[in-house]
């Protein structure tokens, strides 16, 4: 038995959750004229859902940082 299919729902269901959050925080913060709040909920949004919608990234990242930070030889 995989987890994959379950993986997938998951995902799809976290997407869901996080888009629905951020428009419920967007609107929320138009409303109440938080324009810092407003960007900072879409920066820190915005860097959870990429790894959210592309799990690879994460990879991808910690590739970058030690080959910058020469972890491992």
């Amino acid at each position: 038995m995989s987890i994959g299919p379950l993986w997938e729902w998951f995902s799809v269901e976290v997407k869901y959750v996080l888009f629905f959050a951020m428009a419920i925080l967007l609107i929320v913060c138009i409303v109440k004229r938080a324009w810092i709040l407003l960007a900072v909920s879409i920066i820190g949004l915005a860097f959870i859902a990429i790894f959210v919608i592309n799990p690879e990234t994460i990879l991808t990242l910690a590739e970058w940082m030690s080959n910058k930070l020469n972890i491992g030889g």
